[in-house]
């Protein structure tokens, strides 16, 4: 969907927050990443008459960043489930295996299923389909979230989306911080810094609202998932999805320490690489 700029003036600091945690791609491509973990609650500032987010980030007493901060669309509506069939065949990102696997060399292809080709050109937001939504199979509390090469050449993601999740009635207020948390991801990322999406294919990666399963302790002021596809084009256009009790309830979901899995080539993978245990 589109998103008004203030939006992505409001997602852009906790972009830069995951894009620190990884090298640039350099000329030759192939770089090595660095180990990341995700942040926790942010309570960003007031926005400025300007709009514009502070761009800072300060670690608060429970290890929260706090982010700068503007005014956001209001939340779209979930897209359909995309299919639950593997890409297969697909060399690129760590689909189940090993948190922080290098992608694997692909020799043929060109330049549509090419990984060395993908290692120097960062995908483009024109190049890309962004569908978040919510699939019964996978437990009322993920969220699943597929990012497709529409293009006609490869590209390279970066490990993980840039999520977010809202409280959309601060979202758009002057008056009060925003209320946003940013899910942990996997640690110990090491090897290339690029998942390699090929010509046609879909990455996917699962966002866990409550891993706990436990309501004690859940927030429940959030009503609202933001995702930029990939960290590298922080100014992209944000996907706003309404997030809701899943499963039989109603209201907003419960959120308590929510985990944000890698990219992997099947769902399965997706749902393997977003369990707690690999943060």
């Amino acid at each position: 969907m589109t998103t008004p700029k203030n939006a992505r003036r409001r997602i852009l600091p906790l972009a830069l927050l995951a894009a620190a945690t990884t090298l640039a791609l350099t000329a030759c491509g192939g770089a090595t990443g660095t180990s990341a973990s995700g942040a926790g609650t942010v309570a960003a500032p007031t926005a400025s008459s300007s709009g514009a987010a502070s761009g800072a980030a300060s670690v608060g007493a429970s290890g929260a960043a706090s982010a700068g901060t503007g005014a956001a669309s209001s939340a779209g509506s979930a897209s359909a489930t995309p299919s639950r069939a593997s890409t297969g065949g697909q060399g690129g990102g760590n689909g189940g295996a090993a948190v922080g696997s290098p992608i694997s060399s692909n020799s043929g292809g060109g330049d549509a299923s090419s990984d060395s080709y993908a290692y120097k050109h960062v995908c483009q937001a024109g190049q890309l389909s962004l569908k978040v939504s919510y699939d019964a199979q996978l437990g009322p509390t993920k969220r699943l979230i597929a990012v497709t090469d529409i293009g006609s050449k490869a590209c390279g993601l970066s490990y993980y989306p840039v999520v977010a999740i809202d409280n959309s009635a601060t979202v758009n207020s002057r008056t009060v911080p925003v209320e946003t948390v940013q899910p942990k991801v996997p640690s110990g990322l090491g090897g290339a810094p690029y998942y390699a999406l090929y010509s046609g294919r879909t990455a996917y990666a699962v966002v866990d609202l409550d891993p706990s399963h436990s309501t004690a302790g859940a927030a429940r002021i959030y009503d609202a998932l933001t995702v930029i596809a990939n960290e590298n084009l922080p100014l992209a256009e944000a996907h706003d999805t309404t997030i809701v009790e899943e499963g039989g309830g109603t209201g907003n979901p419960y959120v308590k320490s929510p985990f944000l899995g890698l990219y992997a080539s099947s769902i399965a993978g997706a749902v393997a690489s977003a369990n707690p245990a690999n943060g």
